[in-house]
């Protein structure tokens, strides 16, 4: 019986479309048949009847196989038994079933006949109901109109003096009968050949996948420019231009090999091309939208997240703030998100916290949640009473503020170049240099000359000379390395230009001497240990390049002398050498001032929590005082913390001899320990959710620059956002499901009046 049930309802689906709105009926006897009821229900013509008649009793599933399958469901009678209310005649005819004709029964006797199996054959259509005693029509029952006798369509008929000689052959001359006739003959038609209905449904589908297919290539020419980032719009796009910007082109290009592009965009097939600033526009949005959705479910899945925030000034003289949010993947992995560019009037702390607090609402993100800030150290992020995450530790003390560990190593060595006057001496060269020979095309053709000529290989270096920047991290490397690759270029250009250029002849003198100079002073590396076996290896390392382009030997500076009235005599001690000098007043300079300059800078970041994870994830042995910190801070279980690590920390050393943080977590990710740790698993996902720098908003930064150039000043805020979002998370936006992109398009499309038909 479940077995039939089933089917029945697989069969619903096969025949809704066709037999519940009677879409069975050929064109012709439709209109046959209404044409006779407009005549006071005349009884149709003979003719058409018979054709009918015949048709339908050819073709319909008779007692042969009603025998057969009144067999099989012997058991479940009451499923095709007509007398039940819940027996469906057009879902049993749609699957394959006929009339009920039950023959091994006891039929009882009503006012003194009773029904006879033989008129199953004489009347094929007649079906019998034990359960009420009485016959019913089955293909009225499937097939049920206005003119349907109820007798035999819902009420039962059990008169059997009057059956074989008057009510069953009335039945079959009624008009009731015929047109349900007509639509059977229809239905089975319709099966054959496809109805008018169907064949204008498949018309309307192969439209809509047509349009599809259309935008689905649109979508395709957006993508591949956002992922680029080149410009989607040209300066000019009329049928005039020759260049109409990348996306037309593009759709022009392909329309070379792609069928539906020549019809759609170059032949204008349809009224509607869908490639205006517009459309683009609400294209890249939803497309946008889509991996915006798919970060926010991970990060709600992820349940705790941290923030990081920094902000620009674009080429249109707009700030623009970038917000970062990092979280632990499944597999205890930091992941760090692009949550996009929200463009700002003022930079002060409240309305950066306000446009943070506003952009998590909006995508369901809670604030409570968080559990890590990293900003740079401007005052109006890092402030104690007003900075922004000052604000935000008010409404949810858990999140840590940290104050960005490259920025602040940035600034150590800024001070370091002020502070050494050897340093800043040797770095304020370089800068000179730069400019001098940059600054002119006449002297940097000689340096691509000596360049050329003297065949200096650099490898994968730097070609060129660099320049200096306060907020470029590794520009000061850069620099140094360009100058020290192209040592014999420069010198040689520098050389030329002094003896040829009658202008800048002497510039280019006194930077030579000061490119000399340069490689007696500069150290070259900074090491972490202030001992005198680094600096010896230091000093030989800058001998050998000295004696390598025959620079003169190093010698000491003047001596300089103290004023007679503070009591006279030298700075330095006499018998001060060469050797002495450099390490004391240079190599020890330098790194006496980073560390107290690091030192003093990183203090501001209270590590001590971290220090504390670090030690439990770490350690076999952790302090006491850590997993107490910890259950103080986050509220974790200081039994079971403690149990788990040691039970993790005697598993581990099963199969590991290293130890550090990043090999336990890879441990317990590969493993799949996290069901059987989960206290243990919850300070990992902690410890992988706070950010240490914001290096992720600089890399956005140099997204927004190639985005927003000078050309593409007047980009909208949201376009620029959508192609933001959709360049630094390239890996999202390649697997955007374009159909749900069009599905929403087409949704929202209602109201928009005239449109592709998409659905």
């Amino acid at each position: 019986m479940d077995k039939f049930l089933v089917k029945i309802s697989k069969s619903k689906k096969n025949t809704k479309t066709n037999a519940e709105k009677n879409v069975g009926l050929s064109e012709e006897n439709l209109h046959s048949i209404e044409k006779k009821r407009s005549k006071t229900d005349i009884v149709p013509n003979t003719k058409d009847i018979n054709q009918i008649q015949n048709a339908v009793s050819s073709d319909v599933v008779t007692s042969k196989s009603d025998q057969t399958t009144n067999t099989l469901l012997e058991s479940d009678n009451f499923i095709q038994d007509p007398g039940e209310k819940s027996t469906n005649a057009l879902i049993l005819f749609s699957s394959g079933f006929g009339p009920y004709q039950p023959n091994n029964i006891i039929f009882p006797q009503h006012s003194g006949r009773k029904f006879r199996p033989e008129w199953y054959s004489s009347f094929p259509w007649i079906e019998y109901s034990p359960s009420s005693n009485s016959a019913f029509c089955f293909y009225c029952r499937a097939f049920p109109s206005n003119t349907s006798d109820p007798t035999f369509v819902s009420v039962g008929f059990k008169q059997w003096s009057k059956a074989s000689y008057k009510s069953f052959p009335q039945h079959e001359k009624s008009f009731g009968y015929k047109e349900t006739s007509a639509k059977l003959a229809g239905y089975k038609s319709s099966k054959k050949s496809g109805s008018i209905i169907s064949k204008v449904n498949t018309h309307h589908q192969q439209i809509v996948a047509d349009n599809r297919a259309y935008l689905k290539c649109i979508l395709d020419i957006l993508l591949y420019c956002a992922r680029q980032g080149i410009a989607v719009r040209g300066h000019r796009e009329d049928e005039d231009s020759s260049n109409k910007g990348n996306f037309l082109e593009l759709l022009t290009l392909r329309a070379n090999d792609n069928d539906i592009i020549q019809r759609y965009f170059i032949e204008k097939e349809k009224t509607f091309r869908y490639v205006s600033g517009d459309y683009t526009n609400t294209f890249l949005e939803y497309l946008a939208n889509i991996v915006i959705k798919n970060i926010i479910d991970n990060v709600i899945a992820a349940g705790i997240f941290s923030i990081i925030v920094d902000e620009t000034q674009d080429l249109s003289r707009h700030e623009q703030v970038a917000i970062i949010i990092r979280y632990a993947t499944k597999d205890l992995s930091p992941a760090e998100v692009f949550l996009g560019f929200y463009e700002t009037e003022t930079t002060d702390g409240e309305t950066l916290s306000m446009l943070i607090k506003s952009t998590f609402v909006s995508h369901g993100l809670k604030i409570e949640n968080i559990r890590g800030q990293c900003y740079d150290g401007a005052a109006s992020m890092r402030g104690s009473y007003k900075g922004v995450q000052a604000r935000i530790r008010e409404e949810n003390h858990l999140a840590m503020y940290i104050h960005c560990n490259a920025h602040i190593l940035n600034l150590c060595l800024i001070d370091l170049a002020k502070q050494v006057s050897y340093v800043r001496n040797v770095f304020g060269t370089l800068n000179t240099l730069h400019n001098f020979i940059g600054a002119s095309s006449k002297r940097h053709a000689i340096f691509e000359k000596m360049y050329s000529v003297l065949n200096v290989s650099t490898c994968d270096g730097p070609k060129t000379l660099k320049s200096l920047s306060d907020t470029r991290w590794s520009c000061r490397l850069d620099a140094l390395k360009a100058v020290l690759l192209n040592f014999q270029t420069v010198v040689s250009t520098l050389e030329d230009i002094s003896e040829n250029d009658a202008v800048y002849g002497s510039d280019a003198n006194a930077l030579l001497n000061n490119v000399q100079s340069m490689a007696k002073e500069t150290i070259q590396e900074l090491c972490n240990m202030r001992c005198e076996e680094s600096f010896n290896n230091t000093w030989n390392e800058v001998d050998i390049l000295r004696k390598q382009y025959n620079v003169s030997s190093p010698i000491l500076p003047r001596k300089q002398k103290i004023p007679a009235k503070l009591g006279g005599g030298l700075k330095e001690v006499e018998n001060t050498t060469i050797n002495k000098h450099y390490k004391i007043n240079i190599y020890f300079a330098v790194l006496d001032n980073i560390i107290n300059d690091m030192g003093e800078r990183f203090e501001e970041n209270n590590l001590y929590v971290l220090n504390c994870m670090q030690d439990i994830l770490l350690n076999d042995m952790p302090n006491n005082n850590s997993f107490k910190e910890i259950n103080k801070m986050y509220g974790f279980d200081e039994y079971n913390l403690k149990a788990e690590t040691t039970i993790l920390n005697r598993m581990y050393k099963t199969v590991h001899d290293q130890n550090n943080v990043q090999s336990k977590i890879n441990f317990i990710a590969s493993e799949n320990y996290k069901a059987g740790f989960p206290t243990l698993t919850r300070l990992i996902q902690l410890f992988i959710t706070i950010p240490t720098n914001s290096a992720s908003c600089e890399r956005s930064f140099s997204c927004l620059r190639r985005l927003k150039t000078y050309l593409r000043t007047t980009m909208g805020q949201s376009r620029l956002n959508s192609l933001g979002i959709l360049q630094i998370e390239r890996e999202r936006s390649s697997l955007i499901d374009k159909d749900e992109v069009i599905d929403k398009f087409s949704a929202a499309a209602e109201c928009r009046g005239r449109r592709l038909l998409l659905q």
